[in-house]
């Protein structure tokens, strides 16, 4: 019996051995290169929280970053592209040129992120929204369809990510919500060394009679708009008022219902070919029928004010604003300093 008991304590010795050397053997890069190149993952560039990152994951956040949805290939060749740089969902405007070795850290600051946001609680509405928002970047469901396969993930998978990624997004918030206060004196500091951008621009307030025509309408009904606005412009110099007709004739629901008064505007505010039209008018005029890129108006000007210097409690918000942006992008900076600090470097050619 004891024999019996010996070669069993033997063997689940073996057993267990083989088991920690089996792990011990996974966790260390060498196999988990090999592995990755056998998955077609590339080979491994780093580990961070236990979790590697390859050169597929190196190559599709490249690919993000250049590339965005909705970016045409001509817009892409004439530099015109805007990235994301993904620190759980934070986006700036970013340049062709992309430093890899950076994207490599904001890969690895997102692996650690994802990993410590773990226990985080995210309702099914957001994960529902968020996974809408990326949806609603194609034109059809079949593009929808092609780009994820592209990218190797189903919809379960996708799903599983977005989730990580908002508990992250979350995780990411608590931790630099302190840093980023500003005081009354910071406000004012940043007012008085900055008068001269707190400039407020010339606006105009017009009203306008609008039927839509983009770009992309087809001519027959481009000659049914053109005729509706012609129609339009006929009615108003026989004497009616162009308040008058917007609630039955124009296209803009947001404004037609209010005589199609737009509000006193900037030059920031509006299409440029609509507001480069407004400039050129008189207080009173009414404008013969023009086309914008969205389609065609009859504009009265009704108001305008010069440009001039905002006082501090105009520029309080802007500067607000300002001040709380930056010290978030430093916050940012610095957390992803950190997270990307114990992180295992692989890979020497970045």
């Amino acid at each position: 019996m004891k024999r019996w008991l010996l070669i069993s304590l033997s063997l689940a010795a073996a057993c267990l051995a083989g088991v920690a050397c089996g792990q011990l053997v996974l966790c260390s890069p060498a196999p988990r290169d090999a592995i990755g190149v056998l998955c077609r993952r590339g080979h491994l560039l780093a580990i961070a929280q236990g979790e590697g990152i390859y050169e597929a994951d190196l190559q599709r956040a490249l690919s993000e970053l250049r590339y965005p949805s909705g970016v045409d290939e001509k817009d892409r060749q004439e530099g015109e592209t805007k990235g994301v740089k993904k620190v759980t969902n934070v986006k700036r405007v970013t340049t062709l040129q992309v430093d890899e070795r950076l994207v490599l850290t904001d890969l690895i600051s997102n692996s650690v992120a994802r990993s410590v946001a773990a226990d985080e609680k995210i309702s099914k509405g957001k994960i529902g929204s968020a996974l809408n928002l990326l949806r609603w970047q194609f034109p059809n469901e079949k593009a929808w369809r092609i780009a994820l396969g592209a990218s190797g993930l189903s919809a379960r998978s996708l799903r599983r990510y977005v989730a990580g990624d908002l508990r992250a997004q979350q995780w990411i918030t608590r931790q630099i919500v302190s840093r980023i206060d500003a005081t009354e004196i910071e406000y004012r500091n940043f007012y008085e060394t900055h008068r001269d951008s707190f400039m407020q621009p010339v606006r105009f307030r017009a009203s306008h009679l609008f039927v839509a025509a983009p770009r992309e309408t087809l001519p027959e009904v481009v000659e049914t708009k053109q005729q509706a606005i012609k129609s339009l412009a006929a009615r108003i110099k026989q004497g009616e008022k162009l308040t008058d007709l917007a609630a039955v004739g124009s296209e803009d629901e947001a404004t037609k219902n209010r005589g199609g008064d737009l509000g006193f505007f900037s030059e920031s505010r509006m299409p440029p070919d609509f507001f480069a039209a407004v400039a050129k008018m008189h207080i009173g005029e009414i404008s013969q029928p023009i086309r914008t890129r969205l389609g065609f108006h009859i504009i009265e000007l009704t108001d305008s004010k010069p440009a001039r210097e905002m006082n501090f409690e105009e520029a309080r918000a802007e500067i607000r604003l300002i001040i709380e942006n930056e010290k978030r992008r430093t916050a940012l900076q610095n957390l992803v300093r950190d997270l990307s600090r114990p992180a295992e470097f692989v890979t020497n050619g970045l």
